[in-house]
């Protein structure tokens, strides 16, 4: 994975986010929507737009689901700007 960040690093990205195993793609959009909605609606910087996005899916999914299942969030990581 780290190959993989850092190639798009090389061609110009300023901030790659990636997950570290393979993650549902109704559970990614739900946290990618959240992720863009807390980035550039409610104007937060980078790591705290995911970060936000994430407690909101833990606390989802405790509500949902009894448990906080990490597995649909925690395998997210930021690289690059974080700002």
């Amino acid at each position: 994975m780290i190959g993989l960040r850092r190639s798009f690093r090389q061609a110009g990205a300023r901030t790659v986010i990636s997950s570290l195993w393979q993650v549902r793609d109704d559970s990614t959009q739900e946290l990618m929507e959240r992720f863009y909605e807390n980035l550039w609606l409610k104007k937060r910087g980078t790591l705290e737009a995911l970060r936000q996005a994430q407690l909101w899916m833990l606390k989802r999914n405790r509500e949902e689901d009894g448990d906080g299942l990490p597995s649909t969030w925690g395998a997210f990581v930021l690289d690059g700007d974080w700002e």
